[in-house]
Order: structure tokens, then C-alpha cells, then sequence
């Protein structure tokens, strides 16, 4: 049982452990990620977490002052016996295109990106490397964008590794004979490919235990 003198100092040992502790979201804004991949990251025990009995989760400041470092600086010993992610671009917008090459700068250390501007150069691009992710964004019409999905996910049966895909799209829904028999390795997506997306994007590969040491 414990005394009065030991109860106390476990009460404060307690507060001073929550006074170096913050929640979700106060986290995700520090480390400029959404609070899905923070969740994520606590279960992948990157950042040090616990809960409260009122059910609140609890992040260590420690844990995310160290994370935070590590994304600041390239994981060098993580990929030391690994080959980097590769990640292609198709993007035909000229204003997007100096966008990204701004913006994956900081994560070339990390990555290997290649951006095209036409599919063509990018089924070309292929003949020297095979990415890991190809990511497509185009102001091609809809008949044009549909024909595309079609015709990648006939390539992706000719290529010799896995290839995951982003289709970037503004189109609200496929027509449902295609939505059924799309590869599961094609995503469509609504977002646009912007810094926040990219950023969240990256992160969530780069936790991916595939690509950590």
C-alpha cells in the first residue's frame, strides 16, 4: 500500500511527466504533419505516447523533439543498406512542375524524384528506372484522363517490379466498369499536389518500414 509521502511524490512524478507531454494535434502542428500520421507514428513507436484515464493520448515532447530533428537532417544511417525511394512525376502544368522541383529540393537527400512532363517521356524514363511510386497530375480532358488510366494499368502488367500510382484527377467519380476492374495499385485521388500534400506524402513514406533502417 502506499504511504501519504509515497502517494505524493507518485502524483508529482505524474504531473511532471504530463508537463513534458502534449496531445495530437499540438503535435501534428509542431511537426507540420496531419494527426493521421502522428497516430501513425505512435504505432510505429517513433514518438512516445500514452494515455490518459480519460482516454486522451499523450506525446512525449522528447520523443518529437528528436523526430523533429530527424526530419530536418537526411537518415543517412536508415539508408545506408538500402537503395533511396525513387518516386516519378507526370505533371504537364509548367507552374507545378517549378513548384515541385522547389519543393522536393529539401527531400533529395531522401528520395530520388524524376519529373516528366508527358506520359510518354515517362513510359520512356522507365527504360533507365523503374520507380517505386509514379505520381500523375494533368489538365488532360476526361476522355484523355480515363484512356491514360487505362492504358498505365495495362503497362503495369509489362513492368518487372511493383509500380504504386497516384492519378491526381478532378473528375468525381470513374465509370463504374472501370472502377471495378482498376488495379488496386492505382489510386485515384481528388487532391490537389500541393506543398502540404507532398510534404504528408513523403513523410508517410519515409516511415514506412520498408525504407527505414
Amino acid at each position: 500500500m502506499l504511504t501519504d509521502k509515497n502517494h505524493g511524490m507518485a502524483v508529482k512524478s505524474t504531473k511532471k511527466l504530463e508537463a513534458y507531454a502534449i496531445g495530437t494535434a499540438k503535435a501534428a502542428q509542431i511537426l507540420g504533419l496531419s494527426i493521421t500520421l502522428i497516430k501513425n507514428l505512435v504505432d510505429q513507436q517513433e514518438l512516445l505516447a500514452w494515455k490518459t484515464p480519460g482516454g486522451h493520448r499523450r506525446i512525449d515532447m522528447e520523443s518529437i523533439r528528436k523526430y523533429q530533428n530527424k526530419l530536418k537532417r537526411p537518415i543517412h544511417f536508415a539508408l545506408k543498406s538500402k537503395s533511396l525511394p525513387s518516386i516519378s512525376f507526370m505533371v504537364d502544368d509548367a507552374s507545378v512542375v517549378k513548384s515541385l522541383r522547389n519543393n522536393t529540393t529539401k527531400w533529395q537527400d531522401l528520395i530520388d524524384f524524376n519529373i516528366e512532363k508527358t506520359i510518354s517521356e515517362t513510359y520512356l524514363s522507365f527504360s533507365q528506372k523503374i520507380p517505386d511510386i509514379l505520381i500523375i497530375k494533368s489538365n488532360m480532358p476526361v476522355a484523355q484522363q480515363i484512356d491514360t488510366i487505362l492504358e498505365l494499368q495495362n503497362f503495369m502488367h509489362t513492368l518487372p517490379k511493383p509500380l504504386s500510382v497516384v492519378f491526381m484527377t478532378d473528375m468525381e467519380v470513374l465509370p463504374l466498369n472501370i472502377q471495378q476492374n482498376l488495379n488496386p495499385a492505382i489510386q485515384i485521388s481528388s487532391t490537389d499536389l500541393n506543398h502540404d500534400w507532398l510534404k504528408a506524402f513523403i513523410t508517410g513514406v519515409m516511415v514506412n518500414p520498408q525504407w527505414r533502417g
